[in-house]
């Protein structure tokens, strides 16, 4: 085999696993199946591998061709996989620090064993030791990935996922500028050996202190997230206590003022004005009528009587009906949130309505699960970003609907969210 098909093919039998490596366990998060994904990767991974074995047959330095790929199918992961792009670029130059430190030991095999002075890396025994080296971590590695992406993508910290990133970026520098040489005698020392395995360990212990790093986080977004649930809950009781009070005192000054009203109305009657006693019952306003009861469950009914006032104030068409018994056996302030949050989009999507805007809630708690839809009616087809909506309040991503879907997710269940003619669908299923 000539030199420049045995150092195109040695490439491409070490790149094509990495590839698989960095896509196989995010494959749930790509944009499009599996193998659209890794077609277009491979055809690319093809015509590198080839310009490769070129370089190295005229005697060049193939490696800036490398790295500038290596830059082409990175913009290409970012493209693929659906996610923030600061976790996308932390999982894939973790895969990156793996590939280099795996290449390192299959040199250093290949080096120990088959040494020859000026020797280089790209044969068909490379592809082998490559190919060895590969199986005997693959497996280990598969899992660990699968492990961190887990974690990784369950952990919504936008601002520490700006910096995260440079841990491996850094263990990326530093295998390239102190262990970049492989010169075989170079490659072919223990120290070399060393190095790379010890950075590889240094990485994945550095891994192992932040995702645990990271579950703290998420436990302590889990408890700050159901303080901001209790703290909702007893601001939509006290609001409802207000709402109490100021019916009452309505209702009292309606009793003190009905027997005038009642001497007006006669007095309408006995001129015979009929006109004016249309107009005068259509100018008298009773108080709203907030003891309508949706749910018998006190506290869900809360947050319906908020937002049937929210949408009296706006003149939305409400109608809304809970089958929940009065004690859930799951968690209420965290339907209760969930409930809130999906009632309130639904409102300020209603305000933007001009005609007829209406919001319509069913819910059911049967058999160990609890079911609930919110239609409501909305001037625009909502932007996705992934798996997430943008914000029609502000520039970024939504956090509503956000949240409804991990409280879901948390619960076993599923949030389905849909837009068509005008009104916006909104599906949750929680298991108890």
């Amino acid at each position: 085999m000539s030199v420049s098909w045995s150092a195109a093919v040695n490439l491409m039998i070490q790149a094509f696993p990495a590839h698989l490596l960095a896509y196989w366990p995010f494959r749930e998060r790509l944009r499009f199946p599996l193998w659209k994904v890794l077609l277009p990767v491979c055809l690319l991974q093809i015509a590198e591998s080839l310009l490769f074995g070129h370089i190295v047959r005229a005697g060049g330095d193939g490696m800036p061709l490398s790295y500038g790929f290596a830059a082409v199918y990175m913009g290409i992961y970012f493209i693929f996989v659906r996610d923030d792009r600061w976790k996308v670029l932390f999982l894939y130059l973790f895969v990156a620090d793996y590939t280099m430190i795996l290449w390192g030991a299959a040199a250093f095999l290949e080096a120990r064993l088959f040494y020859a002075p000026g020797m280089g890396f790209n044969s068909w025994k490379s592809a082998l030791f490559s190919l060895a080296v590969l199986a005997a971590t693959a497996p280990f590695m598969l899992r660990y990935l699968t492990r961190t992406k887990e974690r990784v993508f369950t952990t919504d910290a936008p601002g520490f996922w700006r910096t995260a990133w440079l841990i491996p970026a850094f263990a990326t520098a530093i295998v390239q500028i102190f262990t970049g040489d492989l010169s075989a005698d170079n490659v072919r020392s223990f120290q070399f050996l060393f190095a790379r395995v010890l950075l590889l360990l240094c990485v994945l212990v550095v891994y192992s202190i932040l995702l645990d790093a990271l579950d703290g986080i998420r436990r302590q977004a889990a408890l700050a997230e159901q303080a901001e649930m209790q703290e909702q809950l007893l601001n939509l009781q006290q609001m409802q206590h207000k709402q109490l009070l100021q019916y009452m005192e309505d209702i009292t000054e309606v009793r003190h003022d009905l027997r005038q009203h009642l001497g007006v109305i006669w007095a309408y009657l006995e001129q015979g004005d009929i006109d004016g006693l249309k107009g005068y019952l259509e100018a008298y306003e009773l108080p709203a009528d907030i003891r309508r009861t949706f749910t018998q469950n006190f506290a869900l009914n809360a947050v319906c009587t908020h937002f049937a006032e929210e949408a009296r104030k706006y003149g939305i068409a409400y109608d809304v009906i809970l089958d929940m018994p009065e004690r859930l056996p799951i968690s209420e302030p965290e339907v209760c949130a969930l409930l809130g949050n999906l009632l309130e989009n639904a409102v300020d999507a209603c305000r933007e309505v001009q005609a007829a805007p209406f919001i319509r809630a069913r819910g059911t708690w049967e058999d160990g699960r609890l079911v609930l839809t919110v239609d409501n009616s909305c001037p625009q087809a909502p932007t996705w970003e992934g798996e997430r909506l943008r914000s029609t309040k502000r520039d970024g991503l939504g956090t509503g609907t956000w949240a409804v879907k991990r409280t879901a997710e948390h619960r076993g269940g599923t949030a389905e969210f849909a837009y068509a003619g005008g009104v916006f669908y909104s599906s949750v299923l929680l298991y108890g």
